[in-house]
């Protein structure tokens, strides 16, 4: 007989392993299965942001009114009946007093209420039942006299001069029937100066000094007040240790949380039964009157400005991204920051942001939050306290 090439005994010996074992008769030994392939590891999750391209939109004529670039920085944008009011100004070098104006996304148009606020810079404008309320950050005004804020309450722009203070850095209300505004007293006199809170309960026709601390400087001031569950908070800035403050309606009180650094009022703001801030050790803060909590890292960036345009959300700006949250506690990134943006407001899901010391306001392109938007889960909630 004649040998078979070495390819065909191959293919016969394995022919007849494959039907001894299929048969179960292989000498003892079990049958065993074929190993399924491994799957593919997944892909790496990305952190990173989505970059959108911006374009300019307007820049407004009254920042350019100022006669240094700081005073042209747009510091908040904030929606009313369709236009943002424009926050502009510079607190530290004095450039003169500053135009109350707004800005139409859909026109791309500037206006003037009419009105000139006496202050170096407006920093933010805050809505208190249905009407806005704007405080002079830096009143041009002598120490001496009173000071206060410029507000359409009355259906039209006025400037409002209220209580002998230095600086008017946020107006608020307790019960929505009365107002605060909060900064720091006249300093002008021996003694005199320090952190100073003002509460009129008559319509604003009369103000008394309810809150007032100070470590002897002069120097110590409220950046912010918020109202919460019957409750006014104020921080005391400048003090050791930066106590919180807290009014019941009837007495004070200190709180052993200090949630926010030294910040503006608009990197404070109360939403989803939340004080919201920024702690330049920490990150985004959400205080709910008892506990503080980190629920976004500093690591992504100190937040400028906050916005709550009516959509659910807040957005938070930094100099790195743009997030939202619909809880205050959990956050997502929605895209990365361009340069030199220092504000933010949102208008039927596009984004506006405020450029510093050019007065120039720019839009995300390609982006609308109303349809969302992929996005980067960033939270990482710590209660610190």
């Amino acid at each position: 007989m004649g040998t078979r090439p070495l390819s065909t005994r191959r293919h016969l010996v394995a022919a007849a392993a494959a039907t001894t074992l299929g048969l179960g008769c292989l000498g003892g030994l079990a049958a065993v299965p074929a190993q399924a392939k491994k799957p593919a590891p997944p892909p790496p999750v990305s952190t990173a942001l989505p970059t959108y391209p911006s374009s300019v939109v307007g820049v407004s004529p009254q920042a350019l009114e100022k006669p240094n670039e700081s005073g042209r920085t747009i510091r908040s944008l904030t929606l009313d009946d369709g236009k943002f009011y424009v926050g502009y100004g510079d607190y530290y070098i004095n450039g003169g007093p500053t135009k109350v104006s707004t800005f139409d996304p859909v026109t791309r148009g500037f206006s003037e209420t009419g009105l000139t606020a006496p202050t170096e810079e407006i920093t933010t404008f805050r809505r208190i039942n249905g009407k806005l309320y704007a405080p002079w950050t830096d009143p041009t005004g002598s120490g001496g006299t009173n000071q206060g804020f410029s507000t359409n309450a009355s259906g039209t722009w006025t400037n409002e001069f209220k209580a002998p203070a230095v600086h008017v850095f946020d107006v608020a209300s307790l019960t929505g029937s009365d107002l605060w505004m909060v900064g720091s007293a006249n300093n002008v006199e021996p003694g005199k100066g320090g952190a100073a809170a003002y509460r009129s309960t008559d319509g604003g026709a009369s103000w008394s000094l309810v809150a007032k601390d100070t470590a002897g400087s002069g120097s110590e001031r409220y950046y912010w007040a918020a109202a919460l569950n019957g409750k006014m908070y104020l921080q005391a800035q400048h003090m050791a240790g930066a106590p919180l403050r807290v009014f019941d309606g009837a007495r004070w009180s200190t709180h052993s949380a200090t949630p926010c650094s030294t910040v503006e009022a608009r990197a404070v703001e109360v939403f989803a039964g939340k004080i919201l801030c920024t702690n330049y050790s920490l990150g985004v803060v959400a205080f709910d009157g008892r506990n503080a909590t980190t629920v976004l890292s500093k690591y992504k960036g100190t937040v400028l400005d906050f916005d709550i345009p009516g959509d659910g959300y807040i957005y938070a700006l930094s100099a790195t991204g743009i997030f939202r949250s619909a809880d205050g506690m959990t956050w997502t990134g929605v895209a990365k920051t361009p340069a030199e943006a220092g504000s933010i407001g949102v208008h039927n899901g596009t984004v506006y942001l405020g450029q510093r010391l050019t007065g120039t306001i720019l839009k995300l392109d390609g982006l609308n939050t109303l349809a969302a938007p992929a996005t980067v889960r960033v939270a990482s909630t710590r209660t610190i306290q």
